[in-house]
């Protein structure tokens, strides 16, 4: 696998990993285009301090402590978990993966997420597993249906707690299709209960989403829900769909809020003829990656911030096709064209983009002081990794 690849891959707005086999090609497809502008307002983030790693090799950060001390990250090429405290010392190195009797099976199906101050937990094809700071297993919810389909999303909160005993979780496999097509009557997430261990279906396709349309259905790929939770409620979305729906966590039924996204270009991807598709066949390709996609939702006091990527159009596609062959270097090519792009929204739906600073990589989370947690963008090799604390500030063009 050539470097380049390798470079981009890291930076994935979605890598899946497939429980399911056959591939083949996909079906071709159409695309559409939103337009709209927005006001003269902008944002910048103003780095404050930094944090080093003293370690050599990939981290994918993934969560900080409610009390802002400690923070989990993985390795996504073996799977190790890290904690690490605030001042950047390595305080735990962990591997639940495999069937050792605390492991929760294969490889994670999500990122850790800090269960509460002292307690983090992971998703898994046995269900969540969670574990103390010293890496010892507490307890677990096991789902009680076989899952027929796994995904790795590297920048959605797939795994998210709401509070210390309930987790929402998307878990494909309670309908029993088997199907690599959403189906718009099923749940779209699961709650499960660390204190009981239970898992029960939650959150039915909203009915304005055109993931609910039966007779144009969709790929996991882009209907996967990118979810954050803040102050009792569900800040929701789906990856090639420019809406916010805010629900009560109490009340997964009805959402409180829909958010139509203006986005000034995000090319989506449009549903297919249930009959003219074999349901039950992974089909994926290249150009299922040149769509747009929301890969992350930040809130912090009623505000949203958005990690997305615009989609290519079919002519930038075309033009990355025909000057290589190399199937590595189209997906590389892919992911540096079609790259994040990050904003505050509105509760008009009109997005306000944040401009990052030159060394900057990934928004990561936002701590309950305010701070933002920003990667590096690993354009210079360092023999160790840094993690940016950043103040967002609202300026005019």
């Amino acid at each position: 696998m050539k470097m380049g690849f390798l470079k981009h891959f890291n930076h994935l707005p979605y890598f899946i990993i497939f429980t399911l086999v056959g591939a083949g090609f996909s079906c071709q497809e159409k695309e559409k285009t939103i337009d709209s502008t927005s006001e003269n307002v902008m944002y910048t983030l103003d780095i404050t301090d930094s944090v080093m790693i003293d370690y050599i090799g990939q981290i994918a950060w993934s969560d900080i402590s409610s009390d802002g001390k400690h923070i989990l990250a993985t390795n996504p090429q073996n799977s190790d978990i890290f904690l690490i405290s605030i001042d950047g010392e390595i305080i735990g190195n962990f591997n639940k993966s495999g069937d050792q009797p605390d492991a929760i099976g294969g490889s994670p199906l999500s990122r850790p997420q800090f269960v509460k101050e002292n307690e983090w937990a992971i998703l898994g094809k046995k269900g969540v597993s969670a574990f103390d700071f010293e890496g010892q297993f507490t307890k677990a919810a096991k789902p009680d249906f076989p899952v027929t389909l796994s995904m790795t999303i590297s920048n959605a909160n797939i795994l998210h707690f709401m509070d210390e005993e309930k987790a929402l979780v998307y878990y494909l496999g309670r309908d029993g299709k088997n199907t690599f097509y959403v189906n718009p009557e099923s749940s779209q997430l699961e709650i499960i209960d660390l204190n009981t261990g239970d898992f029960t279906a939650a959150l039915p396709i909203p009915k304005d989403s055109k993931f609910k349309n039966p007779d144009k259905i969709h790929s996991v790929i882009t209907a996967t829900p990118v979810m954050e939770i803040s102050d009792g409620k569900l800040y929701l979305a789906f990856k090639n769909e420019p809406k916010l729906w805010i629900y009560d966590l109490n009340n997964l039924d009805e959402p409180l809020e829909q958010i139509d996204i203006n986005f000034d270009q995000f090319i989506e991807k449009e549903g297919v003829n249930p009959k003219e598709v074999e349901k039950n066949r992974v089909k994926y390709s290249a150009k299922d990656y040149t769509y747009a996609a929301i890969n992350k939702i930040l809130v912090r006091d009623d505000q949203v911030l958005l990690q997305f990527t615009k989609g290519l159009t079919d002519a930038e596609f075309e033009e990355i096709t025909e000057s290589t062959k190399d199937q590595m270097e189209i997906f590389s090519k892919i992911f540096e064209k079609n790259k994040n792009h990050y904003c505050i929204l509105s509760t008009t739906g009109k997005v306000y983009p944040i401009i990052m600073p030159d060394k900057a990589g990934a928004v990561e989370f936002w701590d309950m002081e305010g701070n933002l947690w920003v990667g590096y963008n690993r354009e210079e090799e360092l023999d160790y990794e840094v993690l940016y604390k950043t103040k967002l500030k609202k300026v005019k063009k």
